[in-house]
């Protein structure tokens, strides 16, 4: 299976077999996505923009941008159950 491979020196695209991505990429070379790997990121950020609005909607105030999906969910709740 070929990939995009981003190299790290640059920003060069190359195309190239996985088994070759994943050695540099191991290496520090650069990195490489697969369609799976892509998809898991949109989900992602789709859940942490939803969490982040429910935030604002508790707290009144907008989320630290460094909080990932689980620790915003735990000020969600601790806000919820009357903390602050």
């Amino acid at each position: 299976m070929k990939v995009i491979f981003t190299h790290r020196m640059g920003g060069r695209e190359q195309a190239m077999d996985v088994r070759y991505a994943d050695i540099l990429q191991k290496l520090g070379r650069g990195t490489y996505m697969t369609r799976d790997m892509q998809a898991a990121q949109e989900r992602d950020e789709e859940e942490l923009i939803e969490l982040r609005a429910r935030y604002q909607d508790v707290v009144g105030k907008r989320a630290f941008h460094g909080w990932d999906a689980g620790q915003l969910r735990e000020k969600i709740a601790e806000f919820s159950q009357g903390g602050e």
